[in-house]
């Protein structure tokens, strides 16, 4: 026998030594909700829908014109003695813009430095940009009833419009806030600006990859549709210790308080950002949880074969 054929026979004999426990290795069920919506109604309704601080004659609010009148004669053109039609119009051009733009200093400056703010010039320049944002936890065993709290949200929220994403993106923030002490493991990764092609095309990577770390999906919410495994449900052979959720996040622009961090102070500071994500800034949302079976179970050994990107906190 040669010697090539000798090492082909003691790698299928390793392999086959080592896919059984491979394959036993993590969680063997998972759930997640998720959607796309924005992505899918265009910039269109991004303009539309982010009306803050804005009025218009079909918004519910009122306005008004002031024409004054101007003393100044110009020749042949006067209008009434005054300034002239043309002349007129310049001269209202001229206080619009300016009456315009000092409005918009005001707002930016009554904005700025709070969190979670977002001015007008966000939204006129977020059209045709995309971020996507990635925060995934690792938590101790005491926080192991967010299982169902996830679940609860995934089949009561909406996930048909960018408004129910942000709800339940403001739900799944505010529950991993309330067990930030049960965080062990953590990172966040930011990545943008890029199209709104390729920003879809990320979430969906990386959404794919979450959800084929484990064999059954036990709840998949999407798009107003609910789907549930019917296979029975998994029973660990040890003792659940851990629970990993992850939250992908694609947005019209910038989330500066979420970057590239694995402490816990950054983490909290992504989750609170999350938290005040408003609806016309954000284009999809995916939330991951595994396990999702009560009695399935998720060991550090575990933790650390499936997920290796995780940073101990």
């Amino acid at each position: 026998m040669s010697i090539r054929s000798i090492s082909r026979l003691v790698l299928v004999l390793t392999l086959s030594a080592l896919l059984p426990a491979l394959a036993l290795a993590g969680p063997r069920s998972g759930a997640s909700f998720g959607s796309r919506s924005g992505f899918r109604s265009g910039a269109g309704s991004f303009s539309r829908g982010y009306q803050s601080g804005r009025s218009g004659n079909g918004g519910g609010g009122s306005s008004f014109f002031f024409f004054p009148s101007f003393g100044w004669g110009l020749g042949g053109y006067g209008y009434g003695g005054g300034l002239g039609f043309m002349g007129s119009l310049v001269v209202l051009g001229v206080v619009g813009l300016g009456t315009i733009a000092v409005m918009r200093a005001i707002r930016r400056a009554a904005r700025r430095g709070t969190p979670g703010a977002w001015s007008d010039d966000a939204a006129d320049e977020g059209m045709g940009e995309s971020y996507v944002y990635k925060v995934q936890l690792g938590l101790g065993r005491s926080a192991r009833h967010i299982q169902g709290r996830l679940a609860d949200f995934a089949s009561q929220g909406d996930t048909s419009s960018e408004a129910g994403l942000a709800e339940l993106l403001h739900q799944t923030a505010l529950e991993l806030l309330r067990e930030k002490d049960s965080i062990r493991y953590g990172l966040a990764e930011a990545s943008g600006p890029m199209s709104l092609t390729n920003g879809e095309t990320k979430l969906n990577a990386a959404a794919m990859a979450e959800r084929a770390r484990f064999e059954v999906e036990r709840l998949r919410v999407a798009d107003g549709s609910v789907r549930r495994a019917q296979a029975a449900a998994t029973v660990g052979a040890e003792a659940l210790e851990y629970l990993v959720v992850t939250v992908i996040v694609a947005t019209r622009v910038p989330l500066a308080r979420i970057q590239v961090a694995s402490d816990r102070e950054s983490l909290e500071a992504a989750l609170s950002e999350l938290g005040v994500v408003p609806s016309p800034i954000l284009l999809g949302l995916e939330v991951v949880w595994t396990p999702a079976d009560p009695e399935d179970s998720l060991t550090e050994t575990d933790l650390m074969t499936t997920y290796p990107e995780l940073r101990s906190l």
